[in-house]
């Protein structure tokens, strides 16, 4: 992806709690290459 791209992505979140996504590149983690999705109880 290029800087400031945006992407539309699917998934089944059927696990509640925070899912954490990243960069597997620690040094980028440390830059803020990171985010959480929160899914809550339905």
């Amino acid at each position: 992806m290029a800087p400031r791209e945006k992407v539309e992505i699917a998934f089944v979140a059927d696990n509640p709690g925070d899912w954490m996504f990243h960069c597997h590149i620690l040094e980028h983690m440390a830059g803020g290459m990171m985010g959480v999705i929160r899914v809550a109880d339905a």
